[in-house]
């Protein structure tokens, strides 16, 4: 159960006699003209033989511009938006365990946010084409921060906030991405007095693991602990009341959803730093990280443990003295292991000017004996990508802020336990933003750990 405390577990042991991982220098995505001019916000993902696949917003009109690499991350194609430039708000993508029946490639599905809709397609052979792009995939005009997550077959899932309501929307694809109908709403009537109107939605999981058909689907949000405290939530100001996180549940396909509190912290903090993450491992326990306003926080609950004695307190998973830690992102690995990657800065805290920001990443592991999260932490950038204050408040940010790397960057595994990271990256123009990735090349195999076959 979820419980209201002044403070949280503190970073987190090391793993013992494990090489720390490393990685290849970052590999700047470039696009030709007009496209690449300014970009953040990448999603990743990676098929099962290993192919690479990442998006990032151009604007509207440019789109969601995509690039697909090679097992090894050491070259790239750019390929023209497949939403031909009606969308590039958000982009998000999803990539199914297995192919369709008549191709050899997993499918990729494809959401690129317009102004009004969702623009969606796929593709079957590896990203060289794609479906026509149907511009109401949404189905729901007026939209806002889209996520995607494959389940069996060829069903994909994908969450958006309605702009109408701030609620959480869940649509299903049966096709591989190419058309999706309306489910269900992720924040139950439980809990819409705490969440309406002031929420902040994460990642949509599959639990994959599960002999269930169809499979678990988890999505995570942050909202205030009571309704009273979202009626007077953070008056006069831009910080919210958003001390609660909380887990939204679905086992019939994404139609209803049951939601539970994951932590609930001091009414002093706020996790609404942009997004909390959410993963699932292979093992079907369940990770969930988020942003205070100093620190990332962590909790796993292991495979079945939900209605025995439920998620572990948070551990601060950040151990360099530092203030300024932002943007977690979770990708489960092998049971009860899992990554977590943010953008760590040198300052106080994330406005302090003098931060210099670099990727960091914190391999993880629940020690059933000891009920606690160990890990190892490192750098993951070969060099500083941003200096100075990130601002957090979405679009406000335009008047009083830096949001150059807009709100988040992602990390997913290759079939060998590596982890493969894309980031936003202004180091060669400050405010012009560019994607990098970078791929595992020593260390720990997230999927079994252990010691991976060094290629760096």
């Amino acid at each position: 159960m979820a419980a209201t405390v002044a403070a949280v577990a503190g970073p987190p042991m090391a793993l013992a006699s494990v090489p720390a991982a490393r990685f290849k220098p970052g590999l700047h995505l470039t696009a030709t003209f007009p496209y690449g001019l300014v970009q953040a916000e990448p999603s990743v993902r990676v098929d099962k033989d290993g192919r690479i696949y990442v998006a990032a917003p151009g604007s509207t009109p440019i789109g969601c511009e995509l690039w697909t690499l090679p097992p090894d991350a050491g070259s790239f194609t750019f390929h023209t938006p497949p939403d031909l430039g009606v969308g590039g708000g958000d982009c998000d993508l999803a990539v199914t365990k297995n192919p369709a029946p008549g191709s050899a490639i997993p499918t990729v599905a494809y959401s690129s946010l317009s102004l009004a809709n969702l623009t969606v397609t796929r593709s079957t052979d590896g990203g060289a084409t794609f479906a026509p792009a149907n511009f109401t995939g949404s189905y729901i005009p007026l939209v806002d921060r889209q996520w995607n997550a494959a389940g069996e077959g060829q069903t994909v899932y994908m969450s958006y906030h309605i702009t109408e309501t701030n609620n959480i929307a869940v649509a299903r694809s049966d096709d591989g991405g190419a058309t999706y109908a309306f489910k269900g709403l992720a924040i139950d009537v439980n809990h819409i007095a705490q969440a309406l109107y002031n929420n902040e939605l994460g990642p949509i999981v599959v639990d994959m693991s599960s002999s269930a058909s169809p499979k678990p689907v988890y999505t995570i949000f942050t909202a205030p602990a009571t309704a009273a405290e979202n009626v007077g939530s953070g008056a006069g100001t831009t910080r919210t009341m958003n001390h609660a996180v909380y887990l939204a549940s679905s086992f019939d396909g994404g139609t209803t959803w049951t939601d539970s509190p994951i932590w609930v912290g001091p009414d002093t903090e706020t996790y609404d730093h942009i997004f909390p993450a959410l993963a699932v491992d292979s093992g079907g326990g369940l990770w969930a990280a988020f942003a205070t306003d100093h620190h990332i926080l962590v909790t796993h609950a292991p495979s079945g443990s939900l209605g025995l004695y439920g998620w572990s307190v948070p551990q601060q998973m950040d151990d360099t003295g530092s203030g300024a830690n932002l943007y977690p992102w979770l990708i489960g690995g092998g049971p009860d292991r899992a990554d977590l990657v943010w953008y760590g800065g040198t300052g106080v805290d994330k406005d302090d000017l003098t931060n210099a920001w670099n990727v960091r990443l914190s391999q993880m592991n629940w020690s059933r004996t000891g009920m606690r999260i160990t890990a190892d932490q490192m750098v993951v950038s070969d060099h500083p990508i941003h200096h100075g204050a990130i601002c957090t408040t979405g679009i406000n940010c335009s008047v009083n802020g830096d949001r150059t790397l807009l709100d988040f960057f992602q990390e997913d595994i290759t079939p060998d336990g590596r982890a493969v990271i894309a980031w936003a990256d202004d180091s060669q123009a400050a405010g012009v933003g560019q994607i990098y990735v970078t791929i595992q090349c020593a260390g720990l195999n997230v999927w079994n750990g252990r010691k991976l076959t060094t290629t760096c």
